[in-house]
């Protein structure tokens, strides 16, 4: 009755259901609309149930059985079936149900030579090809709303802090801010880092259910765990510079993020490049907790206080000249503050205004490219980790 109505449903629903079943009876057999036979570790007949006839005229000479029991006849023929002839190119020969015995033995003998290469395991490019289309589709392509939410309230925050801080990087003077109005911009600054840095967070459920389905793979052995985190990483980044774009284009000219000694269109680059590598070291913090930590809640946790910290030691809160001295010592471990740094380069370098980077020291690297690379290195860093938390999960049953 269950096998039925798991058929009635297919049909209905009009879609495949795989079932696994050992000598099942005649009535449920006659269910099936295709069948694979397995053989010592090998595939001995995979195509429609039609087609058993000829798979007993190609491989034994006989007609289809119709007085035993088909399902125990087969899985007898399985168990003593020839490894060479379970190759399936020797199986079928264009529907020809006249294929006699002394051909298929010709074919047998030929295929010999070819028959370790057609077997061979998929190489790594192949599989990291299958690990890298699977990641796209299942997380991105069939979880659109996971993306179109992210994509929003990106835009959202973005909108909403280019509306409290209208035009504040905004000059009447061709020599850009002065001191007054780039002290506007440093305190504001430092709002668009935590879209980059926070807003990741909202993707650790994904992260979590990802980790899960990777210890079930990792257990079995059917990819190397590099791959997973290649897959993933190369995704976000491409899925975080979307994200960057809208977010950039909003703040840039709401905001009036330019810095006039330099064309536009550098000026926006330059802020694109920073928000992008910002947000994909935010990304990774959230999968490396996501990966390292048992629960989504403790993952959730560890991760808003390494943002928060992070945040309290970037500068933005509190100058680094006007800093205790235990935090100003730690302020080179802060991410944020290499980003914040970097985007206060971008639009202080030249303007009346560029002697703040070096009162408050922000010029520690002292150029958009060293925060960017200094950027890069945590990215690394924190990536590493992951990948080694990635090899160590161990699937719970």
């Amino acid at each position: 009755m269950i096998m039925k109505l798991l058929k009635d449903l297919s049909v209905e629903r009009r879609v495949s259901s795989v079932v696994i079943i050992h000598q099942p009876d005649p009535s449920i057999f006659a269910l099936f609309d295709r069948l694979i036979l397995l053989s010592k570790g090998r595939t001995v007949f995979s195509d429609s149930c039609i087609h058993l006839e000829r798979f007993y005229h190609m491989n034994y000479g006989e007609n289809l059985p119709v007085d035993v029991y088909l399902p125990g006849d087969l899985i007898s023929k399985a168990s003593t079936f020839d490894d060479i002839v379970s190759n399936k190119d020797i199986l079928y020969r264009g529907g020809d149900t006249n294929y006699n015995m002394e051909e298929r033995k010709e074919t047998l003998v030929e295929s010999v030579s070819t028959n370790t290469t057609r077997n061979a395991s998929p190489g790594v490019m192949w599989k990291l090809f299958v690990v890298f289309q699977r990641n796209l589709v299942n997380q991105y392509v069939r979880n659109l709303t996971n993306v179109g939410a992210r994509l929003v309230s990106y835009s959202a925050l973005s909108a909403i802090v280019g509306t409290i801080f209208w035009q504040v990087g905004t000059s009447n003077s061709n020599r850009g801010l002065n001191f007054e109005e780039a002290s506007n911009v440093i305190r504001s600054t430092i709002f668009l880092l935590n879209i980059s840095y926070l807003l990741p967070f909202s993707s650790m459920s994904v992260f979590i259910a990802d980790k899960n389905f990777l210890a079930a793979e990792s257990a079995l052995g059917l990819y190397s765990t590099w791959m997973y985190g290649a897959s993933q990483l190369f995704l976000e980044f491409i899925v975080l510079t979307l994200i960057s774009t809208v977010e950039t284009a909003i703040v840039f000219f709401m905001c009036g993020m330019a810095n006039p000694t330099v064309p536009a269109w550098i000026s926006f680059f330059t802020v694109l490049s920073i928000l992008t590598v910002s947000g994909l070291i935010g990304s990774t913090v959230v999968l490396c907790c996501s990966i390292w930590l048992p629960t989504q809640d403790l993952a959730f946790l560890v991760g808003s206080t390494i943002c928060t910290i992070s945040l309290a030691l970037s500068g933005g809160f509190l100058p680094f000249d006007q800093m205790p001295n235990i935090p100003f010592a730690i302020q080179w471990i802060s991410p944020i503050k290499y980003s914040y740094q970097g985007l206060l380069i971008a639009q202080l370098t030249g303007t009346s205004a560029e002697t703040i980077l070096q009162v408050s020291e922000y010029n520690t690297p002292p150029s958009v490219s060293g925060n960017l690379g200094v950027l890069c290195l945590f990215f690394v860093a924190i990536a590493s980790l992951t990948a080694v938390g990635m090899a160590r999960v161990k699937e719970v049953r």
